[in-house]
This record gives structure tokens, sequence and C-alpha cells, in this order.
């Protein structure tokens, strides 16, 4: 089947496709935001050059050169050390298509709806493989216990003081508070349950506050600061490992559902009553329990009841769940754990492709079909997300005195 460029899309109309599209793309950056992430030399990949994946080099500081020198005899010249970051690169992308039919008989604009909802999706792909980065980190702090599964207290003021020490020695951050006040360069993406914890325990300066000093300093998503001088990232997508914490009071049994079920269900079927749950907040899917990668088959839903057959809200547009789930999908009632990750400046490394970019590449529509009865919208990118150095971020692992819905 021949696929060729679409004649049904004039120049002009593309050329507010990719404007809408790359602003989109640009406002919707966390976790892959500069100056958290940023391209080192040797980071973008041209044609040709046949990498599966990338040593990206980067050279240590001196120490302090404080002792006397004499004036007879020269100085011993001292090593520069390097250390190495291994990046693989690699291909990702998405595409709708729809009919001709459906955009004839549509009173909406189908096809500009969709290639909107491309670009969200083009940007916050890309974000999660720098969180997938970022939450892979060595160091690590748990709210209590010394496992995920035991975690059951929110973010304390203590917890960010220990995420500042840690990362004492790693590139700061510029603008934000002042640095001569409290600001120490770092800053924290979290929910906004978390931060809702925090304000009650804590003492936060809103953006408001200090934004006007430095304006073209403020970070994508940046609320305000605590006084531990980390500057507050609040975020939908922020990592939360669903079901991982500790049980809800007296729920103790966890049941699975008795029929398998299509993502946006409103309702589910479960095996047999949940303990001790009434109405209320469950997970269900695999529980995220050690690793710290991205889990596709977890969400957290909202039940009616305890009973067999449930009505549920879930995170899903029409309000029902975001994923399939089969008939063995676990359902427990335990507590999210939600990862908050602190950050210096420059603690991923990004590596991009020349010809596709930085951010990820809108493609011209195509149209399919021997009758070009369906278009596409699709886009593209090929890089990859590493961390810089294990002393330039730090994971906090803590619970929420409230839930979120979805994923």
């Amino acid at each position: 089947m021949a696929v060729t460029g679409t004649g049904q899309l004039g120049d002009a109309r593309m050329e507010v496709l990719a404007k809408e599209f790359e602003y989109i793309v640009g406002r919707n950056y966390i976790y892959s935001q500069s100056p958290i992430s940023y391209v080192p030399a040797g980071g973008v990949l041209s044609g040709g050059q046949g990498y599966s994946s990338l040593r990206i080099p980067f050279y240590n500081r001196l120490l302090p050169a404080n002792t006397t020198r004499s004036e007879l005899t020269d100085i011993s010249p001292v090593q520069l050390d390097d250390s190495q970051v291994t990046i693989n690169p690699s291909l990702y992308g998405n595409a709708v298509q729809l009919s001709l039919k459906i955009q004839k008989e549509s009173a909406n604009d189908v096809f500009q709806i969709a290639a909107r909802l491309v670009a969200e999706n083009a940007s916050e792909s890309v974000d999660y493989v720098a969180r997938t980065a970022a939450i892979g980190g060595r160091g690590f702090e748990l709210a209590n216990g010394t496992v995920r599964t035991a975690v059951s207290d929110p973010l304390t003021p203590g917890m960010l003081y220990n995420a500042a020490g840690y990362l004492a020695s790693a590139p700061k951050l510029d603008g934000g508070m002042n640095a001569q006040t409290v600001g120490q360069g770092l800053a924290a993406v979290m929910r906004n349950a978390v931060i809702a914890d925090l304000a009650e325990n804590s003492s936060i300066i809103l953006l408001g506050q200090y934004r006007d000093s430095a304006p073209e300093t403020v970070l994508m998503g940046e609320v305000g600061a605590h006084m531990s001088g980390i500057r507050l990232i609040v975020s939908d997508y922020a990592k939360v490992f669903h079901g991982a914490g500790s049980s809800f009071g007296t729920a103790s049994s966890a049941e699975t559902l008795a029929n398998a079920v299509d993502a946006g269900a409103s309702t589910i079927e479960v095996s047999s009553v949940l303990d001790g749950v009434g109405s209320g907040y469950v997970c269900l899917g695999t529980i995220e329990t050690t690793a710290n990668g991205e889990q596709t088959n977890v969400e957290t839903i909202w039940v009616a009841s305890s009973g067999a057959g449930i009505a549920i809200s879930g995170g899903a547009p029409n309000g029902g769940l975001v994923y399939d789930h089969s008939s063995d999908a676990a359902v427990t009632a335990h507590r999210q754990v939600h990862a908050v990750v602190v950050f210096g400046a420059k603690a991923l490394m990004k590596i991009h492709d020349a010809e596709i970019g930085a951010n990820p590449q809108l493609l011209s529509p195509k149209v399919d079909g021997l009758l070009d009865q369906w278009d596409s919208a699709q886009w593209r990118w090929f890089g990859g997300f590493g961390v810089r150095a294990q002393n330039g971020l730090y994971r906090l692992e803590v619970a929420s005195n409230r839930q979120v819905l979805g994923i």
C-alpha cells in the first residue's frame, strides 16, 4: 500500500501545526528541562557514526592548591581525572490515524485536536525517558523503614536538609532564591500532594517573593522554595510507585480481578470483598516494590464500595481506568510511595540525533489508503538520557496524607 505526503493539508496549515507543536513541547519538560538536563560536548549524533551506545567523558575539578610553592623548584603537574557516562540512544515516537469519514462528519477540526494531543504526548514521552534516568540514581532515603513496602510517612524538612547535604558538591542552579540568604542552587520535583504535606509542617516561600529578581531563571513547574534552599517543582508526572508502601489502616488482604477490564472501564469485579477498605483508594495492577523503572500496568483508583462488584473512578479522560487489566490483576490497599528527586545543575546528560534535533520532531502528515481515506499525525525522537554523576541527584521516597488518582 502506497503512503504519500498529504495533499489535504496546505503548507500554511502545516506551519501553524508545527508552531503549535513546538510551543507545547517546550512547555511540558520537567525532568528534561535545562539546566537540570544538558547536552554535553559530543552529545549530538550525526548520521553514519554508527553508535549503539555513547560514552561521554567529563573531567573532575582540581583539588585546591593550598600549599606554598618554592621559588627555586618547579611544581609537579597533576593529572586530570575523568569519568565517563554511557548512554544508549533509542528511537521513540507515536502516531494517530484518523479516517476521512470522521473528519468530514465531526463539527470540530479533529485533525488539529489530534495534532495537539500528539504534541503533548511527544514532550511527556521524552520527559518520561529523562524521569526513568533520574529515579535510577544511586543515592536515596526512605521516609521510614529500610524497605519501600514499609514507607508510611510524608516528606519532612529534615529529609530535604539531608538531600542538600548529599548534593553539597553538585553543580548548582542559577537564579531562584537569593543565594546570600537561603538559596542552595537545588530543585526537587514532586506531586501536589507531597508539597501540601510539606506546607503543613514547614515554611514555604512562594515563587512571587523571589521571582522578580531573576524571572528568566524560573524553572518549569516551579512554585516556590523551602527554607533548606531547595526550589520546589510541582508536576502531575512526578514518579509515583503505586501501591508500594504500607497498607491502609485495617486493610489486610490483596484480591484479584474476577474478570478482565478494558481501559476506560468504570466498574470492576473483584474475586472477593476487600477487607478494611469501604470506599476509598486502592491500587490495581502489579505493585512497584523494588524496581526504579517505568511500569505501565499499575494505577490508583477510587472504589465506591468494598463489595465484589464495584463502581470506580480512575485517571482516564472519561474518569475510568487508564490501562487494560487481565483477570488476575492484583487489587491491593497500600499507600503510594512518591519519588521526590532532588537535583543540582546538569544532573542529567542528554544526547540526541542532529537531524531530528534536541526536541521531538513533528513529521509531515501522511495520507494512507488507495482512496486517501486516512490521515495520520506523528512524532519521533532519537536520543537518550543518563546520570552525569551520582552525587548530582538524590531520591526521597515518601508517602502522603493524600492519595493521587491515576498513574
